[in-house]
């Protein structure tokens, strides 16, 4: 072989390409592999330096890419002048390297769930540890996660109107709404309890309550939007286009609130959030693929994308007891963890929406999003720094 290995490098040694002709090669797989002591051997029969001696060539490295579509821009604005930005991207996500002249305006915004019904609930025990003393009265809740948490935005959950669960009347969920806009200057996301007709009536009570605003209902889906998206278009609100992890239904969806009047900078899209062991996949892969097709042009899909991260204390992973469950490590921490990857990884490919609930998972999605987002240091300092495209350490 190694004799083979010579006359080939002979051979070849003016020879920048080769083509075999008359061959059939049939395989599944197919590798070549060269031993370094063949590669040696034949590099010193034609005069190159043997292995181990050689010299690395500078080269620069460029990355040129286009992305003709951008994402559209969509606030949610409080009549006391606060608001808060999602969208309006130009490149994928944190592609703020390598000195590119596109870059992304809004990091993704974090919401943090505020349930009506919360002192009733079955929640996870860290969640209650959290929000002991606030659990029974919305807008203290509400209050709370703004003042101690830094929440930009929350999550009103009318569930209590359920009537599987307490049926209480819509004018319930009113004066509890209205009483969390009086407690917080934050956009505030109005969310539902599953009850097709009850979300509508909801809806149509709460969206004329906060005319004045521009918030967002959350949401319509395949069963409510030809009722709840005219009520968005009504009172000018924000509407959140939920499907079930299915890009022609969401492109299906998105024309279709179009055609209803609702404006492109109140569209937001749900394709639905599914944990960490229990289908993020899929998940990841919709997004991933609604965001590139954005980028790329596709229209149907320029829109910002939202996500109920929250979703993740639904596997048993985030909330069984250690006493059941020792080997998990422990609850407390295990949770917001599981729900931290829940959110990081979706925003890695396009979520600008993060629906949560753990205020400590929150923050720290916040923080990491925030880091990816800012500029990349040129030096690290007195360490220097790892160029990973030139492969080189400089000083």
């Amino acid at each position: 072989m190694e004799e083979l290995s010579k006359k080939l490098a002979e051979l070849m040694k003016e020879t920048e390409s080769m083509e075999l002709v008359d061959v059939d090669m049939f395989a599944d797989y197919l590798e070549f592999q060269v031993l370094p002591g063949m590669v040696s051997s034949a590099a010193q029969a034609v005069g190159l330096p043997a292995l181990g001696k050689a010299e690395w060539t500078p080269i620069k490295f460029s990355l040129d890419l286009e992305f003709p579509g951008e994402i559209e821009t969509i606030q949610f604005i409080r009549s006391n002048g606060k608001t808060c930005t999602i969208g309006g991207e130009k490149v994928p996500p944190f592609y703020n390297f390598l000195g590119l002249d596109k870059r992304n305006p809004h990091p993704p915004l974090v919401t943090y769930d505020v349930f009506d019904m919360g002192s009733e609930m079955m929640l996870p025990k860290p969640i209650k540890q959290e929000y002991k003393d606030v659990l029974a009265d919305c807008a203290e809740w509400a209050k709370f996660a703004v003042d101690k948490f830094g929440a930009e935005c929350i999550t009103f959950h009318s569930l209590g109107i359920d009537p599987g669960m307490l049926d209480w009347p819509i004018s319930k969920s009113k004066e509890i709404f209205e009483n969390i806009l009086q407690a917080v200057d934050v956009p505030v996301i109005i969310g539902c309890s599953g009850n097709k007709k009850k979300d509508v009536e909801m809806f149509k009570v709460l969206a004329e309550v906060s005319e004045s605003e521009v918030l967002m209902l959350s949401a319509a889906d395949k069963a409510t939007w030809e009722d709840v998206i005219p009520i968005a278009v009504k009172h000018d609100h924000n509407c959140l286009l939920w499907t079930s992890l299915d890009l022609n239904n969401q492109i299906k969806m998105n024309k279709d609130a179009l055609e209803l009047g609702l404006p492109k900078n109140r569209i937001v899209m749900d394709p639905t959030c599914a944990t960490l062991g229990y289908g993020m996949e899929y998940s990841f892969s919709i997004y991933q693929r609604m965001r590139i097709a954005g980028l790329l042009g596709e229209e149907d899909l320029a829109y910002p994308i939202s996500g109920g991260t929250t979703n993740a204390w639904g596997a048993r992973e985030a909330w069984m007891s250690e006493k059941i469950a020792p080997d998990w490590g422990l609850r407390q921490y295990r949770g917001p963890i599981w729900e931290i990857l829940n959110a990081l990884s979706l925003t890695l490919v396009g979520l600008d929406l993060a629906m949560m609930f753990h205020p400590i998972a929150a923050k720290h999605l916040k923080d990491i999003t925030n880091s990816f987002f800012a500029e990349v240091p040129k030096v690290l300092e007195d360490k220097g720094y790892y160029d990973w495209v030139s492969a080189n350490l400089k000083r």
